[in-house]
């Protein structure tokens, strides 16, 4: 399958997604995307480019991966 992706306006959404949802589901499959994500990212790149973010050298991001996986690594699911 292909991916396309579409910015529709409020007033024609309901009519496009009824459209598509016309379709046999192996033919068409409409996909949301997440805006969390998109949401998340923005903020963080709006936090770096004023300044604000936070960054941690490699050996402290190594100390902090080191604590976590040995707090996680015994145990169960």
């Amino acid at each position: 399958m292909k991916t396309i992706k579409l910015e529709i306006s409020n007033k024609i959404y309901d009519k496009v997604l009824w459209l598509l949802q016309q379709f046999n589901p192996d033919d068409v499959k409409v996909v949301e995307e997440n805006t969390f994500e998109k949401e998340y990212l923005s903020k963080e790149i709006e936090e770096i480019d004023n300044g604000y973010a936070e960054f941690i050298s490699m050996e402290e991001l190594e100390r902090v991966m080191e604590e976590r996986i040995l707090k996680y690594e015994n145990k169960n699911p």
